[in-house]
């Protein structure tokens, strides 16, 4: 199956492809061409953190270019994007996931204290991406994407085996 994201990328390169409104009162904009870029590199720097097809990447951010990116960039690479409601408590935060049996949470840096808090409560996760800020804390469990992500290529990501499905949301 073609990707959606790409044929964009193709037809409407120049276009606007998300408007980000910072409530800092920045407003960020990505072209379908850079949006199509940067969820290649994102795939590539999730390949790189072990995730395969069939995966789950749980994210965890307000609406922004990067929770646009990871849920591209997982149906690239044929993982499954679990979405993390920022609004939960951290019990409820910590069954989601666990439950999801994830490895990888991507997240919003103004979020991962959260994780933080509940690590003990979520044992299979490996590594904890974060995005758009400073790591809470300096072990390796927490991983700067933003550190990583200028250094993977743009091309297209790394192909998906055949025999697997198409990545897809769990909701």
């Amino acid at each position: 199956m073609a990707d959606i994201l790409n044929a964009h990328a193709q037809n409407f390169g120049d276009r606007p492809a998300v408007i980000d409104d910072r409530p800092d009162g920045n407003v960020l904009t990505i072209t379908y061409a850079e949006l199509d870029d940067y969820t290649n590199q994102l795939g590539h720097l999730l390949v790189g953190h072990g995730v395969k097809p069939g995966d789950r990447v749980v994210w965890c951010g307000q609406n922004s270019i990067g929770v646009v990116a990871v849920m591209s960039a997982a149906r690239k690479i044929g993982a499954t994007a679990v979405p993390l409601n920022y609004r939960l408590s951290d019990d409820e935060a910590a069954y989601v996931i666990d439950h999801c049996d994830a490895e990888i949470v991507y997240v919003d840096a103004d979020f991962a204290p959260m994780l933080e808090r509940v690590r003990e409560s979520i044992p299979k996760i490996r590594e904890v991406l974060v995005f758009d800020g400073e790591l809470p804390a300096s072990d390796s469990w927490f991983v700067s994407v933003d550190g990583e992500i200028s250094t993977m290529p743009t091309s297209s990501t790394p192909e998906p085996p055949a025999e697997t499905q198409d990545g897809a949301p769990m909701i």
